[in-house]
């Protein structure tokens, strides 16, 4: 909202936000991140979405005073919000004649300004971060990219930094760049137009949502194994996933300290998610019966790469015995029939997208019969993975003036029509991401997914 009353200014009409109280840091950040600091903005007690419409009459009559005596202020050009601007830049100092106590120190004061995770930060002294840097080509002051949601400016040197807190080796930076560099582009794979800009990147809208999104990162190419990064078990912890939850763990620090994620700031979920301690995975490439997901998307076998994707949500879909490649693929299209229709926009089905992460006992048996190529499984996944437009669109009124004029025909329909109308979870073929990943046991994971992964080659990061 704060960034569309900023297009309306741009306009040259004022524009007041009616902001509730929990999303007040929110604003603040949000109006220094999108280039107008100073908007002014009315507090108001509870967030509209679900609220009666009488409540929403009436706390809006309740702030018209306000809005009118903040129209009418006379304007201040002092930044009143200079005080909440994170200091990046500052080198912090700890001193104590016993380390452990030195130690307990810096994480205190790391976390208290909110530059930690809530677990313990390694220092990243001059040395550390210095020793990191050897680990690519870049020099320290270039600029990657500008980094969503709050658009800090994303150096190798600032990168390093977060990759110290996190326990990261030199042999990470090409992996992290790489990964911090396909988020800022996040949305451009299928729409080119999107630049990654503050008004266009998509990852800023996902990460500042009420949803618990939150981004998964996953290797191709030699690098993995070379790195040791996990492919079978590979989202938990333990020492497997060692090298996983490192480079996943730098890169949620990216994201807050250079990208301004912070809690009740720009990371405003309701309940929150535990996918937010980001992971990185490699692909088993080695188990696959396909090409893998990179060579899918125009790289070569021999060049490493990582892909971005935004998950909202998790789902274990199990297979019990069947052996079949039609019938595992079954399981797996009803497995992908959960959640809701986006019925803000037209499309040929439910609009969803989902990441599966299908572990080599289910890949082999559909993969290795040659009756199904990955796009012809996909194809067969789309087809059956279908649900109830009642119970997939019940999430919003019809009369809501966000629907898109293409669902307004349901209206026509009673409720036990709308429930009895199957639709297509997903609009196409190619809104189904398959990655070989897993140890043995047919056992798949499926998450909502989307916008469309931002995939990045890691080697001209390399040293």
């Amino acid at each position: 909202m704060v960034h569309d009353m900023i297009e309306v200014e741009k306009m040259g009409k004022p524009a007041i936000p009616l902001v509730s109280g929990r999303f007040e840091g929110d604003a603040i950040a949000s109006s220094r991140a999108f280039g107008m600091p100073n908007l002014k903005f009315v507090i108001v007690p509870r967030i509209y979405r679900n609220l009666a419409i009488e409540d929403c009459i009436k706390q809006t009559e309740d702030a018209f005073e306000d809005i009118v005596d903040t129209l009418t202020a006379v304007e201040n050009s002092k930044n009143l919000f200079e005080n909440k601007i994170a200091d990046t830049e500052s080198i912090y100092s700890y001193e104590d004649d016993d380390k452990y106590k030195c130690s307990l120190m810096m994480n205190r004061d790391l976390l208290d300004r909110d530059i930690g995770d809530g677990f313990p930060l390694l220092p990243a002294t001059r040395e550390t971060v210095n020793e990191l840097l050897e680990g690519t080509s870049l020099d320290a002051n270039e600029v990657v990219c500008d980094m969503p949601p709050g658009f800090g400016i994303a150096t190798v040197e600032k990168i390093a930094v977060n990759a110290a807190y996190a326990g990261a080796k030199p042999e990470h930076m090409p992996v992290l760049i790489a990964a911090v560099k396909a988020f800022s582009r996040l949305g451009s794979e299928r729409d080119p137009l999107l630049s990654g800009s503050a008004s266009d990147n998509q990852g800023k809208s996902l990460l500042m949502s009420t949803s618990p999104q939150a981004p998964l990162l996953i290797v191709n190419g030699p690098l993995a194994k070379d790195l040791k990064i996990n492919s079978k078990s590979a989202l938990g912890p333990g020492k497997d996933n060692e090298v996983n939850i490192i480079i996943g763990r730098a890169f949620y620090l990216c994201l807050k300290n250079i990208g301004y994620w912070y809690p009740n700031e720009m990371d405003m979920d309701t309940i929150g998610t535990t996918r937010k301690f980001v992971q990185c995975i490699a692909e088993n490439e080695e188990m696959s019966p396909w090409d893998p997901f990179h060579v899918d998307n125009g790289f070569k076998s021999n060049e490493s790469t990582v892909s971005v994707f935004v998950t909202d949500g998790e789902l274990d879909v199990q297979d019990q015995g069947n052996t079949e490649a039609e019938d595992l693929l079954k399981v797996l299209a009803y497995g992908c029939t959960f959640g809701t229709a986006n019925i803000q926009s037209k499309g040929a089905g439910g609009g969803n997208e989902r990441l599966i992460l299908m572990p080599p006992d289910v890949a082999g048996p559909i993969g290795h019969a040659g009756e199904f190529s990955k796009q012809k499984a996909k194809e067969f996944i789309h087809e059956n993975a279908v649900g109830s437009l009642g119970k997939m669109t019940h999430y919003m009124p019809l009369e809501d003036a966000r629907v898109d004029k293409g669902w307004q025909w349901m209206k026509n329909l009673t409720e036990d029509q709308k429930q009895s109308v199957e639709i297509s979870v997903m609009n196409s073929p190619d809104d189904c991401y398959i990655v070989v990943v897993g140890a043995d046991r047919a056992k798949t994971a499926v998450f909502p997914s989307g916008p469309a992964p931002s995939i990045v080659g890691i080697d001209e990061f390399l040293p």
